[in-house]
């Protein structure tokens, strides 16, 4: 038992050392070359290389010649967590990301009391399924969905519907919601001596607010500025937010509309290429 435990910590003792040195190195984000690294762990250049490409390619950024730490180590900062993430696993430690910029931006935020999260979620969720918005683009007038989407030459009602649905499907991919506090006056302006004992005048609410962030110019190009993009370019871009509005509206507010009870008002905030708030009142 003990010798076996003695092989091991013997096998360990340059990747201790490794981690020892790459620590140092990540805390000072001092560059190192093979040398040094190598010296610390009495490695040969050798197998400095075939750590390299198995085990700390993803941990260590090339400056030139030299190295260094990248930030991902930062998860892998005590002994542990390198032996069992890094030493003894054959995986990806970080990924690597391409940026796309979208100019052109849509986003619409619901704000409405927390006591309806759960009906407001189980609604917004079956959207996420494409019986049910074939379902909510039925009960949408056919003139009125045809005339914002055309249908192409010929093309039958099966395969209209797919395409729609393909559509949003690109584009209604998902929602976040965040709690926030706030104090509201539940009546009209009033002094402190027009009030009557234990009148609600002052309302501490948890509201919900639901937000959704819409694309509108995939495929355009890649310019630095909106105003350099052709004059098609820009038009295709407000028709694409006004279709994102129109289906916005028809399938998302009045799903949220449906279950939604008791409020009297429903705001829903729209920024990015246009900003405006929209409030919806229960009718007398």
């Amino acid at each position: 038992m003990n010798k076996k435990k003695r092989t091991s910590d013997e096998r360990l003792a340059p990747q201790r050392a490794a981690f020892a040195f790459l620590l140092n190195k990540f805390n000072t984000q001092e560059l190192f070359n093979s040398r040094e690294f190598n010296e610390a762990t009495g490695w040969s250049e050798v197998s400095f290389r075939t750590y390299l490409s198995k085990q700390f390619r993803e941990l260590l950024i090339s400056v030139g010649d030299q190295y260094r730490v990248s930030l991902a180590f930062r998860q892998y900062s005590t002994w542990s967590k390198f032996r069992d993430g890094v030493v003894t696993q054959n995986r990806r430690l970080t990924r690597e990301y391409a940026r796309t910029c979208y100019r052109n931006v849509v986003m619409f935020e619901f704000f409405m009391p927390l006591r309806n999260e759960e009906y407001l979620r189980v609604a917004l969720d079956t959207l996420f399924y494409k019986d049910s918005i074939k379902l909510r683009l039925r009960t949408i007038s056919e003139i009125d969905l045809q005339g914002k989407f055309p249908p192409l030459f010929q093309e039958r009602s099966p395969v209209y519907l797919e395409r729609v649905c393909e559509w949003i499907g690109q584009k209604f991919v998902g929602y976040s919601i965040n709690h926030v506090t706030g104090r509201f006056r539940a009546g009209n302006l009033k002094t402190r001596d027009e009030l009557e004992p234990g009148e609600r005048y002052l309302v501490d609410e948890t509201t919900a607010v639901v937000r959704f962030i819409f694309a509108c110019d995939a495929g355009l190009p890649n310019v630095t500025s909106p105003d350099l993009l052709p004059v098609d370019s820009l038009e295709r871009v407000k028709q694409e937010a006004d279709l994102i509005r129109w289906f916005f509206s028809e399938l998302f507010v009045e799903s949220i509309l449906e279950v939604v009870n008791g409020e009297d008002e429903i705001w829903l905030l729209e920024s990015g290429m246009q900003n405006q708030l929209h409030i919806y009142k229960v009718q007398d």
